[in-house]
């Protein structure tokens, strides 16, 4: 049944993300802010595949609407990406690593989304980054970042990476810890079927970082524990 199940909800995915895609870019041609457009399917799709999957997320916490902040969230799984975009209550743009948007069509769809791409292997690339999401912070958006750096192979939160937080410590915007637990056992590491299990989606209260002055890793470690107190 859970072969079954996966083989149907893959080819509905694909064939969603193709019709859901070429209306978009239909739409999209009448509307001057193209990017929202396609920020706007990407989130109607994620709550389409979310519902269709059948897992049940229970959601605890808000997310204020006056004001844009870096949302940090532990990553255990590819299906975080699509349960997030699908339940916070909140528009945001991910920071993602640079390999999704290699992909054919999909990667595309990134740009045109206005997601942005993380090269860690390249300074020149990473103060581009912090230079493009300082101005989407401006501009009054959420900006979603995994300080992690990438999936957990067990499930259990890992430490960050040393320039995760970087961006939210110089910009002095907030960070919002948020918590899924979970979504490692929907689809853990080298398996293709996914099951249905409970979800839990936590979002903590603000945190500005401007309190620990210059002392960054104690900032970095205190969303650490935030998050690591939710799970």
């Amino acid at each position: 049944m859970e072969i079954i199940r996966s083989i149907l909800f893959y080819l509905f995915v694909a064939l969603s993300f193709i019709f859901g895609t070429l209306l978009t870019v239909i739409i999209a041609l009448f509307e001057k802010n193209q990017t929202k457009s396609f920020q706007r399917s990407a989130k109607i799709w994620a709550k389409l595949l979310a519902f269709l999957s059948g897992i049940p997320v229970s959601i605890e916490g808000d997310i204020l609407k006056n004001e844009a902040f870096i949302l940090a969230s532990n990553h255990q799984s590819y299906a975080d990406v699509l349960l997030l975009l699908a339940y916070l209550p909140a528009h945001f743009r991910f920071i993602i690593k640079k390999e999704l948007f290699k992909i054919p069509f999909f990667g595309w769809y990134l740009k045109k989304a206005g997601f942005i791409s993380v090269d860690r292997g390249s300074s020149e690339k990473a103060h581009k980054l912090f230079s493009e999401a300082q101005d989407i912070i401006k501009s009054g958006e959420n900006i979603l970042i995994f300080p992690e750096g990438t999936r957990s192979n067990d499930g259990q939160l890992q430490p960050f990476k040393r320039g995760a937080l970087l961006l939210a410590f110089k910009s002095k915007v907030k960070v919002i810890p948020i918590a899924i637990s979970g979504s490692f056992n929907i689809l853990p590491p080298k398996s293709l079927f996914f099951r249905v299990v409970p979800v839990k989606l936590k979002i903590g209260e603000p945190v500005s970082l401007e309190r620990f002055g210059s002392k960054f890793e104690e900032a970095a470690d205190y969303i650490h524990t935030q998050i690591k107190n939710m799970l």
